[in-house]
């Protein structure tokens, strides 16, 4: 909720205490540590792009003067990048490691990969030094089990320990790194995979197509081929298998099977709701899911790890989008979802589904503003007013009307097809320009197929070289008045959405042909337009010697779908050769 035109920013809220970060904050990265002081802190990005980090008060510990900051890790250091160099910071945001090294990566269990050369890789320790002498193609994390995957001067990866030494000799093509259970997937020929223990023997021979690093159930995403999609245990024994479009993400023992099912390695979860659509669980137990009620009709809310559902509060319209249509992620590690309100707000839900914090836009003498409210209805923060708000839109129930174009409402319907037949009758009225341009290849069809989005539209031209064809073509007006565009990744992820578009599309034809059918009478269902036919299940009305027709169409192609109505106006056969006859006449 900021006005038009500013970017987006951050609050931090701490112990009911709201503060505005200045510079203004976009983005946490990670979540708040502990600075062992009482206080917290987190690596950070302003508006502006730089880096730099924040304490839970809000202020900038670091100022965002950087080129890239990153978050702490068990060590309690943090690497940052200032003037294109590599360093490390403590938890007070002191530099405790000069930025120097090309690249680095996160210490892990005391130890570090910095790059000091092209391709020249070595680990250091918390204070700066070189751990062990030699240098190595590529270097990765040091794991609980003591090794890190690690390339030798054939390019074949293996593990070392923290002396430096193989431990496991390079020959693999893609090795993980080793989890707490001592195994790690592995291929050799980038073909099969396999899982290999601290000895690099084969626990379980290369045999599946894919086999991903083990997580923190202790359980690895593996693929056997299209329909084998499954879960792997530290014995290489599958414990989820034979599943198809499984989620690769496992959160809680929880995933999703084609976000129509969760399943854990005891078998699917048999919710006391029943789910249309399953989101990935989190860190905290629950996850984003929606439900048929037998009342309310699809309804979002919280599931949780036992397999109960929780419904959003009846005035929750549905899960908070971004730009790109994706539900929005929680900030800072926070246990809350972001809701759309029915009244425009904006609330954060917890793992029951109860309103924890809302964000509201608020009028004033001096013009809109945001304002932050807690569980009790308690003024915790105001923005400054501006002149108008810019408010987050629904997407999953997007208003039909919110997907007009050209027109703003179906009331605005008849007197802009009104136009159109204007159009239209001048068009016909000075046909004699108009078989001039068709001679000279010049006819004007831009208007006459005008689109207000894009170039995604699917709805072809035809192109025929016929004169005729052309000279009825360029009389005739069509336009766009609905239009709505799923893309593969939407349909994809939200499986469930293209038909309610599509019932979305059908009701707001009825209502367009009932309005158009109160002011110019009952449809005709056989127009006879001049030049192409129309499209079938055309609605037409009779206005003078032209036709108004109406049609709604949906396409499918290479993932995406697009639900459209159209309107088109163009002349009868009869009043075509009319025209025609008055221009030869002498």
């Amino acid at each position: 909720m900021k006005a038009a035109g500013e970017p987006p920013d951050l609050l931090v809220l701490h112990h009911g205490q709201v503060r505005q970060p200045v510079p203004a904050l976009l983005q946490v990265l990670g979540k708040f540590c502990d600075d062992g002081d009482g206080g917290a802190i987190v690596a950070a990005v302003a508006v502006d792009g730089r880096h730099g980090y924040l304490n839970a008060s809000g202020d900038w510990i670091v100022e965002p003067t950087l080129k890239d900051a990153r978050s702490f890790g068990s060590d309690g250091l943090a690497r940052f990048c200032d003037q294109g160099l590599w360093g490390y910071r403590d938890l007070k945001g002191a530099v405790v490691i000069a930025a120097q090294y090309e690249k680095a990566e996160a210490f892990n269990f005391g130890l570090a990969a910095v790059m000091i050369g092209n391709r020249q890789w070595r680990y250091i320790d918390t204070s700066g030094q070189f751990a062990f002498d030699g240098i190595l193609p590529h270097a990765g994390p040091f794991t609980a089990a003591g090794l890190a995957v690690a390339c030798g001067s054939t390019y074949k990866c293996g593990y070392i320990d923290r002396s430096g030494a193989w431990a496991i000799a390079p020959r693999f093509e893609w090795p993980a790194p080793f989890s707490p259970l001592g195994v790690a997937p592995a291929t050799e020929n980038g073909e099969l995979y396999g899982i290999i223990n601290q000895q690099g023997e084969w626990v379980l021979a290369p045999c599946h197509s894919q086999i991903d690093a083990f997580n923190d159930d202790g359980l690895a995403y593996f693929q056997a081929g299209r329909n084998h999609e499954g879960y792997l245990d530290a014995s290489g024994v599958p414990v989820i298998r034979d599943m198809y479009k499984l989620s690769p993400t496992m959160c809680s023992g929880i995933v999703v099977l084609n976000n129509l099912r969760y399943v854990t390695a005891r078998g699917p979860l048999a919710f006391d709701a029943t789910l249309d659509w399953f989101g990935d669980f989190n860190p905290h137990g629950f996850a984003l899911a929606r439900a048929r009620d037998a009342a309310r009709g699809p309804v979002w809310g919280i599931a949780r790890a036992d397999a109960t559902f929780a419904m959003a509060p009846a005035d929750m319209l549905e899960p908070l989008t971004d730009k790109d249509h994706n539900i929005a992620g929680s900030q800072a590690d926070t246990p809350l979802v972001a809701f759309l309100a029915r009244d425009g707000s904006i609330a954060m839900l917890d793992r029951d589904a109860r309103v924890m914090f809302r964000l509201r836009a608020q009028t004033g003498p001096n013009g809109s503003y945001a304002a932050l409210y807690d569980d009790a209805d308690r003024l915790l923060w105001q923005g400054p007013p501006c002149a108008t708000l810019q408010l987050p839109q629904p997407y999953f129930c997007a208003y039909a009307e919110a997907l007009l174009v050209e027109v703003r409402s179906v009331d605005g319907l008849v007197p802009y097809a009104e136009t159109m037949v204007a159009a239209t009758n001048a068009k016909l009225h000075n046909i004699g320009a108009l078989l001039q341009a068709v001679e000279n290849g010049e006819e004007e069809t831009e208007d006459a197929y005008a689109y207000t989005t894009g170039n995604d539209d699917v709805f072809n031209q035809d192109d025929d070289p016929d004169a005729g064809a052309r000279l009825a073509r360029s009389l005739r007006t069509r336009r766009r008045i609905f239009r709505s565009y799923l893309d593969e990744g939407e349909n994809m992820r939200f499986e469930f959405l293209n038909d309610e578009r599509h019932d979305m599309m059908t009701a707001m034809y009825a209502r367009c042909v009932a309005r158009l059918a109160a002011h110019f009478g009952p449809p005709s269902l056989d127009p006879d337009y001049a030049g192409a036919a129309p499209a079938p299940d055309t609605q037409a009305w009779r206005i003078g010697q032209l036709w108004l027709g109406i049609w709604a169409d949906s396409e499918y192609g290479d993932g995406d779908s697009w639900q459209h109505i159209w309107l088109v106006c163009a002349p009868s056969r009869e009043a075509l050769e009319s025209a025609l006859a008055s221009h030869r006449a002498p």
